[in-house]
């Protein structure tokens, strides 16, 4: 005998077609068998009871002639061929027919020796049963009846009548029959196993193509997808599972993709801005070490390089505030009166221009509420209307007007900054948003953008669940339209008290 964890390993080791072919194989043997032995077993008893059922018939034609005349029996010329015949009398001579012929072919049976010597036949016991018999003949067998007989006048039994028959017959039949099976069931377990592989190999034909999927895509061929198989089937459903997930393998790829290539133009974009500041105060410092910068204008060359480190920090602090975004770090939610937030924004405005009309205004023409409450950080709102502000006040003319709508809606406040502006190409609306997009390059970064602006307030909006986009001002303009709503989801929120 095998170890167990030899032969479970063998097993295991095999292919999923090898086993399932195994099985099969096994269990058609199995079931043929069974159902062979079982056939075999029901003919058999059948053959035997048409045998019983002739000795019945001979013994019961028989017994009354025996009873008569019992040497007469041996004379008569009807009695068939293939019988053993004997009679056995307590105080005669035992009187046997068995032809040549049968002798030969069957032997003779081996009749048990039901009377002992001294018993009467009375006390004999089981004689009418039928019983198989061993032949002197190897390989024969005989099915025999043993019935009591009488004398004329006589009511005890004073004797026995024993009549059999060959079961070669039956055996030959049985043997056959035995052999047709077996060949038959040969040939079934081979047809079946033969369909088995074929049907197995068919079924499990895209596995393999799974397979050869598989290592396509391991080498680095995200668009191929698993074969199509019918949905109703196991293969189907693992087919499409794969390719669902495969497509959503292939979306993040290309989002990685594109976050790197977004990380890479953006850390190129930020050291190119770096670099413009930097370079401007190292050539003044250069410039005023080597002694080329007359005194009356060391206090403008000192100015420049303030210029610039202002400008530097205020570009690294956009540059941080974008990074701690992207970190996607809770924010200090509280409560915040989205109007008083405006009036403060109206007021900056104003400050910054004070020729510039600032109106605060409802949408559809209804009376500006009082207050108007939403969840938000306060510090990154306010960032916010602070980088707008800083838009108008930089690419709009001095003295255009502005207006600031306000609406609420169930679940959100929707904002608008219309300015009368030159505004921008509708093109540019999705544009702009992106970091260190300038719709006009040079004209900005005199006017000292870093092209940060939108996208941080973009990016601010965006963690509160909120939307920012762009519109054309009706009479010309541009119109920052922002979305947030009245309450934050829980994700987002990490609870400060209100200030």
């Amino acid at each position: 005998m095998y170890p167990r964890g030899v032969v479970y390993k063998f097993w295991s080791s095999r292919s999923l077609t090898a086993r399932i072919v195994a099985l099969t194989t096994l269990l058609l043997t199995l079931g043929l068998s069974l159902s062979a032995t079982v056939m075999i077993g029901l003919l058999q008893r059948h053959l035997v009871a048409q045998v019983d059922d002739e000795l019945s018939s001979t013994v019961l034609s028989l017994s009354s002639k025996v009873i008569e005349t019992p040497q007469e029996l041996a004379k008569e010329p009807s009695l068939p061929t293939l019988y053993y015949l004997n009679i056995h009398r307590d105080t005669e001579e035992d009187v046997t027919l068995l032809s040549a012929s049968t002798r030969d072919h069957a032997g003779k049976p081996l009749v048990p020796e039901l009377l002992k010597p001294g018993e009467s036949a009375n006390t004999a016991s089981g004689w009418t049963d039928p019983i198989t018999v061993e032949s002197t003949k190897k390989g024969s067998m005989w099915r025999a009846v043993i019935v009591p007989i009488t004398r004329k006048g006589e009511t005890t039994p004073s004797g026995t009548l024993t009549v059999a028959l060959p079961l070669n017959d039956v055996q030959f039949t049985i043997q056959n029959m035995a052999g047709y099976v077996a060949t038959t069931a040969i040939a079934i377990i081979a047809i079946g196993t033969g369909l088995a592989t074929y049907l197995v190999r068919r079924a499990l034909s895209p596995l393999r193509g799974i397979e050869t999927t598989a290592g396509e895509i391991a080498a680095g061929d995200l668009t191929q997808r698993v074969p199509f198989a019918p949905p109703s089937t196991e293969v189907g459903s693992l087919s499409k599972s794969l390719n669902s997930m495969l497509s959503q393998l292939e979306q993040s790829f290309a989002a990685r993709e594109e976050s790197e290539r977004k990380i890479r133009r953006f850390v190129s974009d930020a050291s190119h801005e770096l670099r413009t500041p930097l370079a401007a105060i190292s050539g003044y410092c250069e410039l005023y070490s080597m002694g080329g910068v007359p005194s009356e204008r060391t206090g403008e060359v000192m100015g420049r390089i303030r210029s610039e480190s202002t400008r530097m920090s205020s570009l690294v602090e956009d540059l941080l505030t974008l990074a701690r975004l992207d970190e996607g770090r809770p924010l200090e939610i509280v409560d915040v009166d989205v109007i008083a937030m405006l009036r403060n924004a109206r007021f900056d405005l104003s400050a910054l221009d004070p020729t510039r009309q600032v109106e605060i205004e409802s949408f559809d023409s209804q009376e500006l509420p009082q207050s108007v409450w939403i969840q938000a950080d306060r510090d990154r709102l306010q960032q916010v209307l602070t980088n707008i502000i800083g838009n108008i006040v930089r690419y709009t003319p001095r003295s255009s007007p502005v207006e600031i709508a306000v609406a609420q809606r169930p679940s959100n406040v929707l904002i608008e900054f219309r300015d009368h502006g030159p505004g921008i190409a509708k093109e540019d609306f999705e544009k702009v948003f992106q970091r260190f997009y300038r719709t006009e390059n040079s004209r900005a970064r005199s006017l000292g953008g870093s092209g940060l602006g939108l996208s941080i307030v973009s990016s601010i909006i965006s963690a509160h669940g909120g939307h920012a986009e762009l519109a054309k001002t009706p009479g010309g303009g541009l119109t920052v339209r922002i979305t947030m709503p009245i309450v934050q989801s829980k994700d987002r929120i990490n609870t400060q008290p209100d200030a």
